[in-house]
C-alpha cells in the first residue's frame, strides 16, 4: 500500500492516521541505504544449482562498484554493512517462502 493509498483509506474510513501505520517509501529512505540498494541490485545472486537455495550476493568487485559509484572511502564499511543487511532480510524471505519439502 503506497502512502497516498494509506491516506485516502483513512479519509474514507473518518479515521486518523497514524505514524507508525504510514507505508514507508523508497524516497523516505536515507540517501545511503537508497545508494545501498542500488549497489546490491548491480551484485551478482548465487544459487545452489543442486537444491536451487539462495546462498547469497556475490561480493567479488564490491569495491569497484564502490568506486564507479563515487561512495566516499570513509562510508565503504557502513555500505557493505548496509548490503549485508539486506542481503540477511532477502536471503530469509527466500527462505520462508520456498515450498517445505518432507
Amino acid at each position: 500500500m503506497t502512502k497516498d493509498a494509506y491516506f485516502e483509506m483513512c479519509e474514507a474510513l473518518g479515521s486518523e492516521p497514524l505514524e507508525e501505520e504510514i507505508p514507508v517509501e523508497f524516497e523516505d529512505l536515507l540517501v545511503d541505504v537508497q545508494e545501498a540498494f542500488a549497489i546490491y541490485q548491480t551484485l551478482k545472486d548465487e544459487w545452489d544449482t543442486m537444491n536451487g537455495n539462495y546462498m547469497g550476493k556475490n561480493l567479488s568487485g564490491f569495491r569497484d562498484i564502490l568506486i564507479i559509484m563515487d561512495v566516499p572511502l570513509e562510508d565503504h564499511k557502513t555500505m557493505l554493512n548496509l548490503v549485508n543487511i539486506i542481503d540477511q532480510h532477502r536471503s530469509k524471505a527466500i527462505r520462508d517462502n520456498k515450498p517445505k519439502t518432507t
